[in-house]
């Protein structure tokens, strides 16, 4: 009668167990992070005699079973007790692990903010491994734990100093150091990068780190903890934008990441809004002066009357993967313009600029294609620039896609030609009609030999290969002149005209017609 009571207990306590800890042991059977834990095996264990237990219990063989299911009930109830024990350790060493690491937060920033109190001269370098995510896929986070454990420690033998505080926190090492002349920093960070990227050796596989080091100067314009990490940040991000591996804090770039950061939050309001504006350029003949075409200029105008530089939003757009939209919206724009210059009798080409990006993408295309379908474009009027760096990333698929267009009747410019000297090569395997010298070249022209030449002889050939020429970037009457003597078929610059609206543009344009 005792035993059986006794039975009953721990049958009761092992369903209770069962009910709270179920949800646990499907969690270590089924997630693949847990499955490298013993803690699998105890949860699979006691799943198994639970239900070889129900089963038993079901089948009601266990009224003539006692000494079996005794058995089975304590080894069971045993394995919840092991189950939980492990399962708290787990936790706890988690706890123990966050508060490790908050710990040493907590320890270097008191030491950096005892420092700016007592306006100690003092620096911060900050490691940060580039292709800590690549191997923690390829790896594991614990191994990447080991790696930057190991080059904490490597970092420590190397300073061979008490008093220089290091901490390994995340995936970064933070040095506060004692030196305020660079010449120092630079030779202390370039001794620590060419021991880090050292093989590091761990289970017969070789690692190899990827390290940026950024470095910031303490001030007195620095009053805590918080903004002299930050700038260490920005450091280490500025090194890595740069393709540097060694780089220091500066107020111009942290402007410009501010700058960037508002450009994009406003940038995702601005396409959907349709606050962009085209303005309009004019390309003349460089001899007579008469309108050739217009240059289709984006434009981003600000509620307080300024306006945002399409060389900063452009750059921004295309690094988020905003750039498609907008150039849809310039090539649906121009479109219609078109149709307004049409209206007045200003039948010439406007050319449009193309982005890299779009330029490999057959949404561009689709929409080329179908505008022309359509009736909504006549693909003779518009003209597409397209850069030459794009166009040398991918010569063959670059082949392609511009061979359909010529076939879908788009005029096609190499724009800001002469930046890669050695993209002549483009000229003999490319469908082309025109090309854009860049205006760097144009505006050096008069005070440097080279500059000269790579006009003169870009002239000749572009001539040659039966296409015309464009320079732009003309501010003055000499250099005007000049690419007369050259024999260039056309100019762009604000010698002629700057941008302007489309309204003014054609006022401008009707007046300039009634002159010629």
């Amino acid at each position: 009668m005792e035993s059986g009571i006794i039975l009953k207990l721990l049958l009761f306590c092992n369903l209770i167990s069962f009910v709270f800890l179920s949800s646990k042991i499907f969690e270590f059977i089924i997630d693949n992070v847990y499955l490298k834990r013993i803690v699998t095996i105890l949860g699979v264990f006691f799943y198994s005699f639970v239900y070889v237990y129900i089963e038993s219990f079901i089948l009601e063989s266990w009224v003539n079973s006692y000494n079996y299911f005794e058995v089975i009930t304590i080894v069971t109830l045993l394995t919840q007790v092991l189950f939980i024990f492990i399962l708290f350790k787990s936790k706890s060493d988690n706890i123990k692990s966050n508060l490790e690491n908050k710990s040493k937060e907590l320890i270097y920033r008191d030491i950096i903010s005892d420092r700016i109190k007592e306006k100690k001269d003092f620096n911060i370098t900050k490691i940060k491994i580039k292709n800590h995510t690549s191997i923690i896929e390829y790896s594991s986070y614990k191994t990447f734990k080991i790696l930057l454990s190991y080059a904490s420690l490597l970092v420590k033998k190397y300073r061979n100093n008490r008093n220089v505080p290091i901490f390994y926190d995340g995936n970064q090492i933070i040095i506060i150091g004692n030196y305020i002349d660079k010449g120092k920093i630079d030779s202390f960070a370039l001794g620590i990068y060419e021991l880090l990227i050292k093989p590091i050796k761990i289970k017969n596989r070789n690692y190899i780190l990827q390290p940026i080091i950024g470095n910031v100067i303490y001030s007195n314009d620095i009053t805590d903890a918080d903004e002299i990490l930050k700038r260490a940040d920005i450091a280490c991000y500025k090194a890595k934008k740069l393709g540097l591996v060694i780089d220091y804090y500066s107020d111009n770039f942290a402007r410009s990441i501010n700058d960037e950061v508002d450009i994009l939050s406003k940038l995702v309001y601005a396409i959907p809004s349709k606050e962009f504006e085209l303005y309009y350029q004019p390309i003349v003949n460089s001899i007579d002066k008469t309108l050739h075409g217009y240059e289709a200029l984006i434009r981003w105008p600000q509620k307080d009357g300024s306006m945002i530089p399409p060389d900063k939003f452009i750059l921004i757009a295309e690094k988020n993967h905003y750039i498609k939209e907008i150039t849809q919206w310039v090539v649906s724009q121009a479109a219609i313009d078109i149709r307004t210059f049409r209206d007045h009798n200003l039948n010439y080409q406007v050319h449009i600029n193309i982005s890299s990006l779009d330029l490999y993408d057959n949404d561009l295309y689709n929409q080329l294609f179908n505008m022309v379908t359509n009736k909504q474009l006549e693909p003779s009027s518009m003209i597409l620039e397209i850069t030459e760096s794009a166009l040398m990333s991918d010569v063959d698929a670059a082949y392609l896609i511009l061979s359909k267009l010529s076939e879908l009747g788009f005029y096609i410019s190499i724009d800001d030609f002469g930046t890669g000297y050695s993209s002549l090569s483009l000229l003999r395997v490319l469908a082309f009609n025109q090309i854009k010298i860049d205006q760097s070249f144009i505006r050096n022209m008069l005070v440097g030999n080279s500059d000269y030449a790579i006009v003169a002889s870009t002239i000749y050939l572009a001539h040659n290969l039966g296409c015309t020429v464009v320079a732009e970037g003309i501010e003055d009457e000499q250099l005007l002149i000049e690419l007369q003597q050259l024999s260039c078929d056309y100019v762009q610059g604000y010698y002629i005209n700057k941008p302007q609206p489309i309204n003014e543009i054609i006022n401008w344009s009707l007046k300039h017609s009634v002159m010629e």
